[in-house]
């Protein structure tokens, strides 16, 4: 017996890593925190998600009990650059979750995963798939859109269970022919695409094809042999012609051409008859539909809105399957076409030349919504009211001056558009209408509501501005009110004045949305500060001077728009409306940025334009949410140097006209940047590592006195404008100019080598010392933050001429 226990004691445990090793022989943090059991206590799942990581636990790929439990594996939201080879050792994994990370390739390894169902890699850098990526024989789901990916793999068409293959959003510019051969999704849109690849004559196997957002400019003749083809997408490409063969591909359920540049299509499209049941072709120059359009006989949806077509072909009558039709933005006259479709539920006439609605449109039995704004329509026939099944009309921008007493009278209509006509009165009794919700008449001529909206109990959505209405009663479901550009008056003694009474017991407490422009007014309505469920606050275009701490009050506050009135300061307890997103200030008499704006954790959106002011605050404090600021039309002579990157989320900077002479050094690092504007300013020089701005679309520096620009400016990997113009560029531009002008529009003329600016009154920057030996001793160098600090305090480097 002692013999037994003496062995037991000298036992060894087992390793974590190699032969033998077991999950529990791990590092306690690891198993705790990042392993974790699935439901059934067999399986394991590693969950590294949102662990500001930047590499991964050698470990967990050499532990041989991990490597048989372990199903699923997690990365997502981390700062991976890359996964080792050995990721292939976890010989059991179903699905790999890495999204969102630094990744800039993915290993080959993978292809060893015979188990592995879904694979997402989407938002990384990867440059390239692993190219034995089709050995994969369980894959089902490929994820990779927003990285960096230039082809499919050569052999993609191979993979036996692959469904869905989604590369949207890389810089893909050709595929092969042989991802014709997989049956599946395969969704290339936003890429670079200029031309689909002729189909094989055998194997054409895929069924969904989507290629929208490219520069796709041919469609090979070729098309017809996708024999199996049921979904194309073509939309937002640069077509000016289909091949006749498009109307041969005999299972096309789901046709999309919106768009493009067609003038015509080909009449052989009507052979799509017994399997086509959605075409949208919105957005060409098409002048006219083939007039054997009635063969598309299981034809549910037409959309062919914003063409130049002036007719309807006779056979749209005998589509005896549609249930929507949108011909918005043509040049029709009549409505006729439609008016016998029986199954005809949604019609959308918007901008076009009809003027007359025809009696006869009853027949529409099924019709839900009718749309016919922005059309000469004079009258709205009685006929209208017999549309029994009608929920939605949209009548605006027409040339209406009365309704239908029978409006409503045996319909349940939900939403009723009447603005902009010339309407002078409503109806009496609005109680036929009771089941409205939204109601917008603005825009009209009318001077007095009638008391009856009050009886309105379902409307959340009321809209009559520009107006003449001096009172008016409300209902109190309200949700969504505008009462801009009418004579209102606000008398504090008036107790049945909406603008005194809202917000009162029983009076619009559930408005979450108010718009007061155009009401002359020179403060706030005490009123409104009581709505403690308001969202959204539009008073712009008035003569308020003060937002008062009584803004404060409103907590749920999500957009302030307080644009052309003469704030001259803000209140200093703004920073509580935490749950504001949009803040836009627009040409007030604000000289100075309220330090209170830097606390709204929340802000999305943040337009101080067209004001006087000077300086900004030393960083941005706690705006990491930011995607939107405009600070163009100010006095600012200096962007702030430092904490830039909590302006991570930015992707739209305007700061045009201003008198700024530096732009941070550290400004490439705003790598979600897409349109940045720094016209009409001082600039000398731009930063040298341009090209981290990957996301960059719009580039507009013209009117500055530049000298050079940086090789770095050609290498903006999804750059669409760049404006240098009106500069002092007259040594030359980058070797690579060239090349750039070939991806994307320049403006580069009017360079002056005596352009200059008068002088201005900057803040003097801190003078830098030289890090003494100690200071690097304790690694406060060149790449400590301390040292980074520093650095960004410097003005930007030369640029290369």
């Amino acid at each position: 017996m002692s013999a037994r226990r003496g062995k037991k004691k000298d036992e060894k445990p087992p390793p974590a890593t190699g032969p033998g090793s077991r999950i529990i022989s791990l590092p306690e943090p690891l198993r705790k925190k990042f392993i974790k059991r699935l439901p059934d206590g067999k399986k394991v799942f590693l969950n590294f998600s949102t662990a500001n990581m930047k590499s991964l636990p050698i470990e967990i790929y050499d532990n041989e009990e991990l490597s048989a439990l372990v199903v699923r594996f997690n990365a997502e939201n981390n700062r991976l650059k890359r996964l080792p080879k050995a990721l292939a050792n976890l010989e059991n994994l179903v699905d790999v979750d890495v999204k969102n990370n630094a990744m800039t390739s993915f290993p080959a390894s993978v292809s060893r995963l015979k188990k592995l169902v879904r694979l997402n890699i989407t938002n990384n850098n990867v440059k390239k798939l692993p190219p034995a990526i089709h050995k994969c024989t369980s894959l089902t789901t490929l994820l990779a859109s927003n990285n960096r990916i230039r082809a499919l793999p050569k052999n993609v068409g191979k993979s036996p269970s692959l469904a869905y293959i989604d590369l949207s959003g890389n810089l893909v510019r050709s595929f092969k022919k042989g991802a014709y051969e997989t049956p599946a999704h395969i969704n290339l849109s936003n890429n670079r695409l200029t031309a689909m690849p002729a189909a094989p004559t055998k194997k054409a196997n895929i069924k969904r094809l989507e290629l929208q957002h490219n520069a796709i400019a041919f469609v090979p003749d070729t098309i017809d042999r996708l024999s199996r083809l049921t979904h194309l997408d073509l939309s937002h490409n640069s077509l000016d012609e289909l091949p006749a063969q498009i109307g041969m591909v005999k299972y096309l359920h789901y046709l999309d051409l919106s768009h493009n540049s067609l003038k015509a299509i080909p009449d052989e499209i009507c052979c799509l008859g017994p399997a086509l049941d959605t075409l949208k072709l919105s957005h060409n120059d098409i002048v006219s539909l083939p007039d054997d359009i009635h063969k598309l006989r299981l034809l549910r949806v037409l959309e062919v809105a914003c063409n130049q077509i002036e007719f309807m072909p006779q056979g749209t009558a005998q589509l005896a399957a549609i249930t929507v039709i949108d011909v918005s933005g043509n040049k029709i006259k009549s409505m006729k076409f439609a008016t016998h479709l029986g199954k005809l539920e949604h019609l959308y006439l918007a901008d076009n030349g009809v003027e007359v609605i025809p009696d006869d449109v009853y027949h529409m039995k099924a019709l839900v919504t009718l749309d016919v704004s922005g059309n000469g329509v004079r009258e709205l026939p009685e006929s209208v009211g017999k549309l029994t099944c009608l929920k939605a009309l949209a009548a605006a921008r027409n040339k209406l001056t009365s309704l239908p007493e029978v409006l409503g009278q045996e319909q349940l209509l939900t939403s009723l558009d009447l603005s902009n006509n010339r309407l002078t009165s409503l109806p009496p009794d609005l109680r036929k209408l009771r089941n409205l919700e939204k109601f917008h008449v603005g825009h009209n001529e009318i001077a007095a509501m009638p008391k009856s909206i009050e009886f309105m109990f379902q409307l959340t959505s009321l809209d009559v501005a520009t107006n003449g209405l001096t009172e008016l009663h409300l209902p109190k479901t309200l949700t969504h009110l505008t009462l801009s550009d009418n004579p209102l008056m606000v008398n504090h003694t008036d107790h049945r004045s909406t603008l005194v009474v809202m917000g009162d017991k029983d009076h619009l407490r559930n408005l979450t949305h108010l718009d007061l422009c155009h009401l002359g007014l020179d403060e706030i309505p005490p009123s409104v500060f009581n709505l403690r469920l308001l969202k959204h606050l539009d008073l712009s275009h008035n003569s308020i001077k003060s937002l008062t701490d009584n803004i404060c009050k409103l907590r749920a506050l999500e957009a302030l728009v307080v644009c052309h009135n003469e704030l001259d300061t803000l209140p200093a307890g703004l920073y509580s409306l935490q749950m504001l997103r949009r803040l836009v200030l627009v040409e007030n008499g604000l000289s100075e940025f309220l330090p209170a704006i830097l606390k709204l954790n929340s802000l999305e959106e943040l337009d101080l334009s067209h004001n006087s002011l000077r300086l900004l605050p030393d960083d941005f404090g706690q705006l990491v949410k930011l995607q939107r600021l405009d600070l163009s039309h100010n006095e600012l002579v200096v962007f702030p140097q430092d904490r830039i990157d909590v302006l991570a989320s930015l992707y739209e900077l305007d700061v045009s006209h201003n008198h700024i002479d530096i732009m941070p050094i550290h400004f490439p690092y705003l790598y979600r940047l897409k349109v940045l504007r720094a016209q009409s300013n001082d600039l000398t020089s731009l930063p040298g590592e341009m090209e981290r701005l990957r996301n960059l679309e719009i580039f507009d520096v013209s009117d500055n006195l530049l000298t050079g620009l940086p090789e770095s400016i050609c290498k903006l990997p999804a750059i669409k404008e760049v404006h240098v113009n009106d500069n002092k560029l007259t040594v030359g531009f980058p070797k690579a100019w060239e090349n750039l002008r070939a991806r994307a529009t320049l403006a580069y003329h009017d360079q002056s080598s005596v352009k200059d600016r008068p002088p201005q009154d900057r803040p003097k920057k801190p003078e830098e010392s030289k890090p003494s030996p100690k200071s690097k001793r304790k690694g406060k160098g060149k790449g400590s933050p301390k040292a980074g600090r520093r650095n960004v305090i410097k003005s930007a480097p030369p640029a290369a001429s």
